[in-house]
């Protein structure tokens, strides 16, 4: 069994919000889980891959970076459903290690889970780039679907916070050419399913539930969102048309993949109107969506805020019953 990765540490780029208001809860659905009724994870073998590279991108200054997954999947020779998740850290980091036990708990349900980095602002990219290095995991992967037993007829994104947002535009975006990179391997296909997790959306109302000193930074001072939309140094109310570029409610039609939402009532980072933004957009378009907010909860795991244990309502036996459950019905292909 492979070890437990080490949680990592993060400076907080922004404020925190000191007060947070209600959700709305008109279109969702309230999940009041008991944190200590933790998920199980180990009494499934599982076989891991490390640092597999599907990519090597182009950075700034002419570096290049070599792009990597990790993945699991149940021990045996069945073919299976992927489910490719995407870590947070704000677009300024990526690092594939987080939520390994989470991403165990997937894998030994039946799911090869892939990890996969995806570049930010500090290798000078922005959002299309992020969407691109995506779309050719997924292209790599499905190319590659007899080296690790995947069947490419079932694909889903899982993210959360940043990688929630980028799940989101990447689910949307399908075939949009401005999202697309002449060097995927393999025609990307169509995704059955989106998962995001407290991400973000239109970026310049992140702050819209929080208290009014956490509005007005956001709405005075360019943070490093603004080098993630491509206008490093801009404000949000400068920059309208990048931030509507970046927002997948925007891209929302009929034709999306159905997706799955869940956002913390107390999440003191990303407002949760910003998941339920996209959820009414899906929805209003003719897309299949759901979305639950759970009671209590934080941003994921903010114990880097001095709040240790914020993260069990995520982990939760309830929480992670929903995710699978939502995976095993739209990547059922027995039928198919």
């Amino acid at each position: 069994m492979p070890a437990t990765p080490a949680k990592p540490s993060f400076a907080l780029p922004v404020p925190a919000a000191t007060t947070v208001a209600p959700p709305d809860l008109t279109d969702s659905t309230l999940l009041d889980v008991d944190p200590d009724a933790q998920m199980s994870f180990g009494a499934v073998a599982v076989d891991s891959r490390s640092d597999v590279v599907y990519a090597t991108a182009e950075l700034p200054g002419g570096a290049r970076r070599e792009l990597k997954a990790d993945v699991l999947r149940p021990a045996g020779d069945e073919r299976l459903p992927l489910v490719v998740y995407l870590p947070g850290g704000a677009f300024l980091r990526c690092n594939k290690a987080m939520a390994f036990e989470a991403r165990r708990h997937v894998a030994e349900s039946g799911f090869v889970v892939a990890s996969v980095e995806y570049r930010v602002t500090s290798d000078g990219a922005a959002f299309h780039d992020s969407v691109r290095d995506v779309r050719a995991a997924l292209a790599y992967l499905r190319s590659h679907a007899d080296d690790f037993g995947i069947d490419p007829r079932a694909v889903a994104l899982w993210g959360e916070s940043a990688g929630g947002h980028v799940a989101a535009l990447t689910g949307v975006t399908y075939g949009l050419p401005e999202f697309s990179d002449a060097s995927e391997a393999a025609p990307p296909g169509q995704l059955r399913a989106v998962i995001d997790a407290y991400g973000s959306s239109e970026l310049s109302a992140i702050a819209a539930d929080f208290d009014e000193a956490a509005r007005l930074h956001y709405q005075r001072e360019a943070t490093h969102f603004s080098a993630y939309l491509g206008r490093p140094g801009a404000p949000f109310p400068e920059i309208p048309d990048a931030v509507r570029a970046a927002d997948p409610a925007t891209y929302a039609t009929a034709s999306a993949p159905p997706f799955l939402f869940l956002h913390g009532s107390e999440d003191m980072l990303v407002s949760s109107s910003q998941t339920q933004h996209v959820h009414q957009a899906l929805r209003a378009a003719g897309a299949d969506s759901t979305r639950y907010v759970l009671k209590g909860a934080n941003h994921g795991d903010v114990g880097f805020l001095g709040r240790p244990g914020t993260g069990l309502p995520w982990t939760s036996a309830a929480t992670m019953g929903v995710i699978t459950g939502f995976l095993h019905d739209r990547l059922d292909t027995t039928e198919r």
